[in-house]
């Protein structure tokens, strides 16, 4: 039977901008301190994850209006309007010295552990705005996958029974807000590795449970991954 390993990682744990890079944000405030500008509250709810687990966080603190590490090349959201209209050169710079860096220090560490036999579960942390286009969101928890994937399935129910069961309040749906299948980080990933080496899963988060005491919660998060972990066969 192959070794379990668990990585944590936080693509949008931070909304700073390089100095070299401010002049080009100078009418930005609004839009890098909102969720445009990054997933307010994740990096702590992934920090505590790690802590907990006793891994490493990887998490990228410049914010996604930069450059968008949550999207593949090409793809139209990778530039924001603050950097889409760039010169080649520059965005050259932005994903050689950001973009790739990141995504290849996640990778490393994933191709490590299973060059080692270790089945990875990879947790993507995000958080998302509690009110979009003027509707409130009903969705507490989102834990999304390939529904194509048949073991990333089954992982996320387990884990979302697993909190149900501690905590029936709380709203968790599988791939909502988003689907866990368009593009993204994991998404790549999974085109890395079989399913059985690799479980690409984003957390995504309500932001209106992250703005105080989240102790309760990141403990049914926790507790409720470990199950879920363990009973992975």
């Amino acid at each position: 039977m192959k070794r379990r390993s668990l990585i944590i990682t936080c693509e949008h744990a931070g909304n700073y901008v390089p100095e070299r890079f401010e002049p080009y944000f100078e009418t930005a405030e609004k839009e890098l301190s909102s969720h445009r500008g990054w997933d307010i509250g994740a990096l702590l709810v992934a920090e505590k994850m790690s802590d907990y687990f006793g891994v490493e966080c990887h998490h990228y603190d410049y914010s996604r209006l930069l450059i968008e590490v949550n999207r593949s090349i090409g793809h139209p959201q990778l530039f924001s309007e603050f950097t889409g209209h760039l010169p080649p050169e520059i965005k050259t710079v932005l994903v050689e010295e950001y973009y790739n860096v990141y995504r290849e220090r996640v990778r490393n560490q994933i191709d490590s552990l299973v060059d080692e036999r270790h089945s990875v579960v990879h947790i993507s942390v995000h958080s998302f705005t509690p009110v979009w286009e003027g509707k409130e969101r009903e969705v507490d928890i989102g834990l999304l996958y390939d529904e194509v994937r048949i073991e990333e399935t089954a992982f996320c129910k387990k884990w979302g029974n697993a909190i149900l069961t501690q905590s029936p309040a709380f709203n968790i749906r599988m791939n909502e807000p988003y689907n866990g299948a368009d593009d993204g980080f994991t998404t790549t990933l999974r085109t890395i590795w079989p399913e059985e080496s690799y479980l690409g899963i984003e957390l995504e988060i309500n932001q209106k449970h992250l703005s105080g005491n989240n102790q309760l919660l990141i403990k049914l998060i926790c507790t409720g991954l470990k199950s879920a972990i363990e009973s992975w066969k």
